[in-house]
């Protein structure tokens, strides 16, 4: 069940969208599209969570500040020859070439893209996507490889991972254990994509964003702010 609580905060009204679920507090984000949501328990009444809401209210404007220096979002990409595209933080252009076989080539600073019909920009816009997902999975299976060890002689169960499309945040982490990661993060540096994956992580044994959930993301990852920060930089790329 999901309810939107509405907020005044200065001059500013904010929308709070809250899920209830089997937790035990209050879990608020902000997205980086600058939309919030929270999670409260179930047994929850509406008035509590509103008081618990309204002592958060500096902080989510706060949060709001910080996520609207970083806006606008880039124009809708047209996929045609010359336009930038990013991968692993840094900038590639388009290369469109006519060829008998669909295929996508990332060299020389160039994302060479060959296919029967180079003004087919559906298509051109699909085999990028593909590319990207292909390669994303392999970089996590590596990454992964590097943080795991220590979540399992924690006691953590091995997870599945799941990519997905997603408009308001960067990763997820079920009840299941069933990490979600955005597609966009193959985009953005390497450091941020493991600040998100690690931040998933430490959610298989904090379900919240507890002390003890810092504590363990600052164990792992020291310099999490800065990284965190950085992917914001380049959320928009």
């Amino acid at each position: 069940m999901s309810i939107i609580v509405e907020l005044e905060y200065g001059r500013r009204q904010f929308s709070i969208r809250v899920e209830k679920a089997p937790r035990s507090d209050l879990s608020i984000t902000v997205h980086p599209d600058l939309s919030i949501s929270a999670r409260a328990p179930d047994e929850a009444s509406i008035d509590e969570i509103t008081r618990k809401l309204k002592r958060r209210l500096r902080w989510i404007g706060k949060q709001i500040r910080y996520f609207e220096q970083f806006m606008p979002t880039t124009p809708p990409r047209q996929y045609v020859s010359g336009e930038t595209h990013y991968y692993l933080g840094r900038q590639y252009r388009l290369r469109i070439q006519k060829a008998e076989r669909k295929q996508v080539h990332l060299k020389r600073g160039y994302f060479w893209i060959e296919l029967p019909d180079p003004n087919d920009t559906v298509t051109i816009k699909n085999l990028l996507s593909d590319w990207y997902l292909e390669h994303f999975k392999l970089l996590i299976q590596r990454r992964l490889s590097l943080y795991w060890p220590r979540f399992e002689k924690w006691g953590t169960d091995k997870c599945e991972i799941r990519y997905r499309q997603m408009k308001r945040s960067w990763g997820s982490c079920s009840a299941q254990g069933r990490i979600t990661l955005n597609r966009a993060l193959a985009k953005v540096p390497v450091e941020c994509i493991d600040y998100v994956l690690v931040h998933e992580l430490c959610h298989l044994l904090y379900p919240s964003h507890s002390d003890k959930f810092y504590r363990l993301l600052s164990r792992n990852l020291p310099d999490w702010k800065q990284r965190k920060e950085k992917l914001e930089v380049n959320a928009h790329a």
